[in-house]
């Protein structure tokens, strides 16, 4: 891999499977005053990340998109965009903009 100026090895800009996220509180308190909510190209198994959908308030819109074919269950004012993020993105805005 790239190595630093001290000659170790570059971290990437990442969590690991099994590390601490790294503000996972303030993300909490953001995403519970969220006016919109999206969840984009995740297959929401890896926690705690994947839990943050679930503490968004059930008024609020939400969006999932992703090529794949993934359960949330029933939860309210979910719409599920089944497109890569490119597209799907745009998909979501044209909803947002519809009102």
């Amino acid at each position: 891999g790239e190595k630093c100026k001290k000659g170790s090895q570059i971290r990437p800009h990442i969590v690991w499977f099994g590390e601490m996220v790294p503000a996972m509180t303030i993300a909490n308190e953001i995403v519970r005053t969220a006016d919109y909510f999206a969840v984009i190209g995740t297959s929401l198994n890896v926690y705690p990340a994947a839990g943050l959908l679930y503490m968004v308030k059930p008024d609020i819109p939400k969006f999932l998109i992703d090529p794949e074919t993934i359960s949330v269950g029933n939860m309210e004012n979910m719409k599920l965009i089944k497109e890569n993020a490119s597209t799907g993105v745009m998909k979501m805005r044209d909803i947002l903009l519809q009102g």
